[in-house]
């Protein structure tokens, strides 16, 4: 197992970044216990810290989580909790959303720019992206919104950067981005008022010396930042670059990125003086810190989930595969070509899907196939296949449910949907249709076919005094004797308690009449408490003039009646 984690560890960024994008997308389809979408259910902690707004609806458009992000704009979350999303929306982006969830677009992405507005009214641009995602069976839905009034107000600054030298440095104080100068001679080190505010200190802390601001950089970072700074100096680079901690005045670390270039060198190439930008990247450090525990979440989801997940290259070579899919088909080893896996009979069709992937990339393909297990046992899956296409990078991602409890179940429903649960013979539904079949293939053919009805006389009789026990006891012997005597192609239908229909191809009613001979004297020996013995009543209608504008229902009807003529001459 050591060398398939090896594997996954091998593959590219964009490879392991699809595949958990791809997770969003198709988790679930094998769980089948019910889900009910509460925070003590979902990681909402990972949620809450993020920079974006966070917005999780039901397939009623209703919101059931939102992050800590609302109360910035002075909501809360029970100010939307419960809510329609469509409420937060104007009418053109509404009819956006409502036509989304009624395509129940899986697999879809919905992105779109609209106002937000605050609680006082004050209306903030953002991007939106809704996608839907499967949790459980359950369908909900995701919208992500970024707040595009910092991204607005950079877009501005930058035209007015191009305007004039002086529109640049009024800018830049603007943009949160700082200027720093270093007299490399003497040692003077200073910079803008903004190092100050972002370290809440009301003085220069490192009294205008290049000393007392290296003194100040976290430990940990002074080695790399003073390297990239002499191979500057050594113009074995064309700018210097860096990031490193400070504290601040309450001793919390804040994080800065600094650019600089030397401006003047003396006549022996030394650095004199130097100039640079900075700007702080705690709340960006923050968020990548976030992104990343995200990502080793979903990392060990993917492998630990409940299906297979397979990484393919376009000439269907295995690339990955999640702990998952090992599991399924029982091995160990690294598993590069999915023939040493599949039913062989399922090849050619597997081919010839993935082939037609391949040609229409942007759709998503799912078909049932079967593996097999190293110790031989066959695994019916279900494959639903997507692809990735970029430069350089061509991928299938397949996620493989196990669908053995599935088809288990399809069995026994096809039987309760077909047989009758005590007899074992047909019910009245399916059996009626079979019989309608005979009946139209004898007419085709002119062959005769004789219905008849069978109601056992003392049945309730039995039930009444000896139990419903004895009475399923008698049903289970009356269609035994029934099926051992009758042919196989023969019909035998329980249409209520204690009533049979019988359909009969290629016999007449003469020869009804024999068979019922052999049935009756074979039911002489079957006895309740020793002494009450079962008897039947019984009608035959017989289908042989073919001439004669006649259906089904009519025949049946014909021998319920000499049924009941037979039960009334016995009384």
């Amino acid at each position: 197992m050591n060398e398939i984690n090896e594997n996954y560890e091998k593959l590219t960024g964009v490879e392991k970044d699809f595949i958990l994008s791809q997770l969003q997308k198709n988790l679930e389809d094998s769980k089948n216990e019910s889900f009910e979408f509460v925070e003590e259910n979902f990681p909402s902690y990972i949620l809450d810290d993020l920079n974006d707004l966070i917005l999780i609806m039901d397939c009623d458009r209703k919101i059931v989580f939102v992050n800590k992000k609302i109360n910035n704009f002075g909501f809360s979350k029970k100010d939307f909790i419960g809510k329609e999303i469509i409420t937060f929306f104007e009418v053109d982006v509404k009819k956006q959303i409502e036509y989304f969830f009624r395509r129940h677009n899986q697999n879809k992405l919905l992105i779109f720019k609209s106002s937000f507005s605050e609680r006082n009214g004050e209306k903030i641009p953002f991007e939106f992206k809704l996608e839907n995602f499967r949790l459980n069976d359950e369908n909900f839905y995701i919208l992500i919104g970024k707040d595009l009034s910092e991204s607005e107000k950079y877009k501005k600054e930058i035209e007015i950067i191009q305007k004039s030298q002086e529109t640049i440095r009024k800018a830049l104080e603007v943009s949160q981005i700082g200027i720093w100068e270093w007299d490399v001679n003497c040692g003077k080190f200073s910079y803008d008022e903004r190092y100050k505010e972002i370290l809440g200190y009301t003085k220069d802390p490192f009294e205008g010396k290049w000393e007392k601001f290296e003194e100040s950089i976290n430990k940990e970072d002074t080695e790399t930042l003073i390297k990239n700074i002499r191979e500057h100096f050594l113009t074995k680079t064309s700018k210097f670059e860096g990031t490193y901690r400070i504290k601040d005045v309450d001793d919390n670390y804040k994080w800065f990125l600094s650019r600089g270039r030397v401006l003047e060198r003396n006549k022996f190439g030394l650095p004199m003086n130097m100039v640079g930008a900075y700007l702080e990247l705690t709340e960006d450090k923050k968020q990548i810190e976030e992104m990343k525990k995200e990502k080793d979440f979903i990392e060990k989801v993917v492998e630990n989930m409940g299906q297979g997940l397979v990484l393919l290259d376009f000439d269907f070579n295995v690339k990955y595969a999640n702990k998952s899919f090992y599991k399924m088909v029982e091995f160990d080893d690294r598993i590069l070509d999915l023939k040493k896996v599949l039913d062989q009979r399922d090849w050619e069709s597997f081919n010839e899907n993935m082939q037609n992937l391949k040609r229409n990339t942007n759709n998503a393909i799912s078909f049932e196939s079967n593996l097999v297990t190293k110790s031989g046992v066959k695994v019916p899956v279900l494959i639903t296949g997507v692809t990735y296409e970029e430069v350089g990078l061509s991928r299938i991602i397949l996620v493989i449910t196990d669908i053995t409890e599935k088809k288990k179940l399809e069995e026994i429903l096809k039987k309760y949907a077909t047989f009758d649960d005590l007899t074992g013979s047909y019910n009245r539904r399916a059996g009626f249709y079979a019989l309608e079949k005979y009946f139209q293939l004898a007419k085709r053919r002119q062959e005769p076919l004789s219905v008849v009805f069978i109601d056992i006389d003392n049945l309730k009789y039995i039930n009444d005094n000896y139990g419903h026990d004895a009475g399923d006891y008698i049903l289970r012997k009356v269609t035994d004797v029934l099926k051992n005597t009758l042919r196989e192609s023969d019909l035998i239908i329980r249409v209520g308690g204690d009533e049979f229909v019988l359909g009969l191809p290629n016999a007449e009613e003469i020869d009804v009449h024999k068979i019922f001979e052999r049935i009756l004297s074979q039911l002489k020996e079957v006895k309740v408490d020793g002494n009450v013995r079962i008897n039947l009543s019984y009608g035959v209608s017989e289908y042989k003039d073919f001439q004669k504008d006649i259906n089904l229902e009519s025949l049946i009807k014909e021998a319920d009646n000499k049924m009941y003529e037979m039960k009334k001459a016995k009384k």
